[in-house]
């Protein structure tokens, strides 16, 4: 494939700066007084708000998702809003009290991270595991004592009552919370979301200067916030971006696509325009409909995003998830089995061992690249002889901290487990889980910009294929695959990745880092607490969790280990040592890609490979495809001079999806009809 971006041994193929310098504007100058107590309270105010509306935007509204992924659009819009309209105001009244880029920053940074824990990034998943043994279970199926049988109460909801209510609701008139009986299991799922939640801030500190400054990772999801907070020049309201014809061009073919698509919802008369196509339908004799569905689906901040990319991440991306599917076809002219997925967000089973491989060689490859990094960390944390050479005051907070931390929230989350009825064993597999979540949805997000992510595999999904689970005690299993469902395997709002981003705008507006995560971790707790509470009181007051749009939350993802687990107590699983072939293919396959990036400067990237099978690429590949075949174009016609030329039309398309969705999601609170502009 050709290329025209420099080494990829960079892992970037445009610098950050030049990146922006397609929107010319003047050098700013640094700042250290970003985190101010308005750009606080302003972004712990927004915060709190999504973490309050988002459960009932999203799961009863069925509007675009607040948040859904790395990129959240209530984040996004904020930031505009106050970079168009409330700076605009103020620029022309008192220019004095307009916001700065660090502000402005600082603002979009405390949503960030806070804006996933009303859905994917907890408790979408969290609190109907909790109460979902209770109402899942029942005479016929007898799951109680097949599957969590022997494991601790204080694991679910042990209230009946309270469990049947809160899926099925109380008769009208009567909505109630029952907050005494969640009282207990929260206490204790509250202590592991304590320690998970550390140990994702420790583990961003830990990464940040060896992937922003030593390696310079693009971060592709922090360019737009980066532009458009960007100062104007002098005597101007708006930055050169925000002022850029080619912007609101893009803005404007958004706006058209979805004003035409959401007017037909709501008025069926009205022409469509076809956004959706399954490939697959044409694809219908052996052996190429062995390919199951090909959904080619149509997202235009995707390919504003996929623009932004290094060619060669772009095109791994869906050039793998095209491999994915040559390989069942190859599957389907031998007539292998390819069994699909036990409990994990995948689509086949062989794909998620041979994940698991790539994703242990990319924590092998981080450790081997960072190790100069990595060896300034301890000896800066023990305070050995060159701990006075090794600067750690542009971290978010010391290094020290940094490895008390991952020591404490690591052995929190390990005895947090063994108290569960967990062997030392499941829960040691289950900690390589998480370790393995933080690295590779992290290193996806800083060098890919994904929308969203998923980890195609947990500790039941590789030992089952492996060992079968006829020597495994069922109840542990469910506990450890309840934990990693809840917290890894919907990955889409992953927390370390956004603390990384938050880290990355502090880097680029060289503003305090250390007050912006004493703001991130106030963000964070308020976050958590409203969160919680919004999403357990909604289904109460809705007709209960059944009467909500989101069965995959309420009743799929917590019953998917359940029903397994329950098969297998009666007829255990056979598994096959031999499964470990696709391990050493993934493993193998992934570092000879690396070597060979680093060494001979080759191009094929594995970031595709890692996450080929999962859902995200399924509803993203098209959508990245086309983003990275405008840009191959564009550049191989205009060059360097036509990719800057073209960024702002892109950059309106990521923008212009941003403002129809919030525009969207404010009339389907008016007219209770749901659009939505992104996937779900």
């Amino acid at each position: 494939m050709q290329r025209s971006e420099p080494s990829p041994a960079t892992n970037q193929a445009i610098p950050f700066a030049s990146v922006a310098s397609a929107v010319p504007t003047t050098e700013k100058p640094t700042v250290h007084g970003g985190v101010s107590a308005r750009a606080v309270l302003i972004g712990l105010l927004f915060a709190v708000f999504f973490c309050a509306v988002t459960p009932y935007n999203d799961f009863k509204i069925g509007a675009t998702f607040i948040a859904g992924n790395q990129f959240p659009i209530g984040a996004m819009f904020v930031l505009f809003f106050f970079a168009f309209f409330v700076n605009g105001v103020l620029r022309k009244t008192v220019p004095a009290k307009a916001f700065r880029s660090s502000e402005l920053l600082t603002i979009w940074t405390l949503i960030l991270v806070a804006s996933g824990l009303p859905s994917s990034g907890l408790m979408r998943y969290l609190i109907p595991n909790i109460a979902a043994p209770q109402y899942l279970s029942n005479a016929t199926n007898n799951w109680e004592q097949k599957v969590w049988g022997g494991t601790p109460p204080w694991l679910r909801l042990s209230d009946a009552e309270a469990a049947t209510a809160y899926i099925s609701g109380y008769p009208l008139g009567q909505e109630q919370v029952p907050w005494g009986a969640w009282a207990v299991p929260l206490f204790f799922w509250g202590l592991l979301v304590l320690f998970f939640i550390t140990a994702s801030f420790c583990f961003a500190n830990l990464l940040r200067r060896q992937w922003v400054e030593n390696e310079k990772f693009s971060f592709p999801l922090v360019t737009l916030p980066v532009l458009i907070a960007e100062e104007p020049k002098p005597g101007r309201v708006l930055n050169d971006l925000l002022r850029s014809p080619m912007l609101w061009t893009g803005v404007l073919l958004v706006t058209v696509l979805h004003g035409v698509k959401g007017l037909h919802l709501l008025y069926p008369s009205i022409p469509d325009i076809t956004t959706d196509l399954n490939l697959g339908q044409y694809l219908t004799s052996p052996p190429w409909n062995a390919v199951g569905g090909l959904p080619a689906k149509l997202y235009p901040l995707v390919i504003g995003l996929a623009y932004l990319l290094p060619s060669e991440v772009c095109f791994s991306l869906w050039f793998f998830y095209l491999f994915f599917k040559g390989q069942l076809v190859v599957a389907g002219i031998y007539n292998w089995e390819t069994p699909g997925p036990i409990t994990a967000y995948t689509s086949k089973q062989f794909h998620a061992l041979e994940a698991f491989g790539g994703g242990l060689a990319l924590l092998a490859w981080t450790c081997w690249t960072g190790r100069r990094h990595f060896r300034n960390v301890w000896e800066k944390a023990i305070g050995g002889p060159l701990a006075s050479t090794i600067d750690d005051s542009k971290e978010m907070f010391s290094y020290r901290a940094t490895i008390i931390g991952l020591a404490v929230s690591y052995f929190g989350i390990g005895a947090w487990l063994y108290a569960a009825g967990v062997p030392i064993a499941y829960a040691l597999m289950s900690l390589l889980m998480v370790t393995l979540a933080f690295t590779v949805i992290s290193w996806v997000v800083a060098q890919a910009g994904l929308l969203f992510d998923q980890q195609p595999y947990g500790t039941l999904e590789i030992l089952a294929p492996l060992f079968g689970t006829a020597s495994f005690k069922i109840g542990p299993l469910y506990t450890v695959t309840q934990f990693e469902n809840v917290l890894i395997y919907d990955t889409r709002e992953m927390m370390t990745a956004s603390v990384l981003m938050g880290a990355k705008t502090a880097d680029s507006a060289a503003y305090d880092p250390r007050l912006l995560f004493r703001a991130m971790c106030v963000s964070v707790g308020l976050g958590v607490v409203v969160a919680a509470a919004t999403s357990i009181a909604l289904p109460y007051y809705s007709g209960g969790g059944d009467s909500l749009k989101d069965g995959w939350g309420m009743r799929n993802a917590p019953s998917r280990a359940i029903s397994f687990l329950a098969g297998a107590s009666a007829l255990p699983y056979q598994g096959s040592i031999g499964n470990a072939l696709h391990i050493f293919a993934g493993l193998g396959g992934v570092l000879l890609m690396l070597l060979a990036r680093a060494r001979m400067n080759l191009g094929l990237h594995p970031i595709g490979f890692l996450i080929a099978s999962t859902y995200p690429m399924n509803v993203l590949w098209f959508s990245t495809f086309l983003g990275w075949l405008f840009k191959t174009i564009i550049q191989r016609y205009g060059g360097m001079k036509g990719f800057q030329g073209a960024l702002p039309l892109f950059l309106g398309l990521i923008l212009g999806d941003v403002i129809n969705a919030v525009l969207w999601i404010v009339l389907g609170y008016a007219t209770n009809v749901g659009y939505s502009v992104m996937p779900s």
